[in-house]
C-alpha cells in the first residue's frame, strides 16, 4: 500500500477528523498580543489576523498528514527532527519567551499537548518556509538542552 493509499484509507480521514477537531479547541486558546513579537515570512506574532492563518494552516497539517508525520532517521546529514526554542529564539532574532511562545502557537495551532515537541517539518508548514532551505540554516545553531521549559522565565521588560 502506497502512502498515499493509506492515507486516503477511512480510517485515515476519520483519524484527520477527529485531529482537526482538537486542533480548532486548542487554537481557540490563542489570544492576541498588544506588540508584535516576530515576523516570520510575513506573519506578525501574533495579531488576530495571524491567529486565523495559523489555525487555518493547522487544519491543512492533517489534511496533508491525516495519521500523523512520518518519522525519519538520518544521522549522516545531521537531520533534526525537532526544534528547539533556542534555535527560534537565534532563527529570528527574539528573545527565548518569544521564541517559546511561538513553539506553543504552533502547538495550539496542530492540536498538540502541551510540552509536546514540535517538529521542523510542522513548524516549516505553518510558517511556510521552505524546509530544506531551513534546516541548513538550523545546522549553523546548536541546540541548548539546558533550557527548562517548563520554568518561567523571569518577565520581559
Amino acid at each position: 500500500m502506497t502512502q498515499e493509499e493509506l492515507f486516503n484509507t477511512p480510517e485515515a480521514r476519520a483519524q484527520a477528523e477527529k485531529s482537526k477537531k482538537k486542533a480548532r479547541k486548542t487554537a481557540a486558546k490563542l489570544k492576541p498580543s498588544a506588540e508584535v513579537w516576530a515576523v516570520i515570512n510575513g506573519l506578525e506574532y501574533l495579531t488576530e489576523e495571524t491567529i486565523e492563518i495559523l489555525k487555518q494552516r493547522g487544519q491543512e497539517w492533517h489534511d496533508k498528514w491525516p495519521i500523523g508525520e512520518p518519522h525519519y532517521k538520518s544521522d549522516e546529514d545531521g537531520y533534526q527532527f525537532v526544534i528547539h526554542s533556542n534555535q527560534v529564539a537565534e532563527m529570528y532574532k527574539c528573545r527565548i519567551r518569544k521564541a517559546q511562545e511561538m513553539l506553543a502557537a504552533v502547538r495550539l495551532a496542530i492540536g498538540k499537548d502541551e510540552g509536546s515537541f514540535v517538529s521542523v517539518k510542522e513548524f516549516c508548514f505553518i510558517h511556510k518556509e521552505d524546509e530544506e532551505d531551513f534546516r541548513r540554516a538550523l545546522r549553523s545553531i546548536q541546540q541548548d538542552f539546558s533550557i527548562d521549559s517548563k520554568k518561567r522565565p523571569p518577565k520581559e521588560k
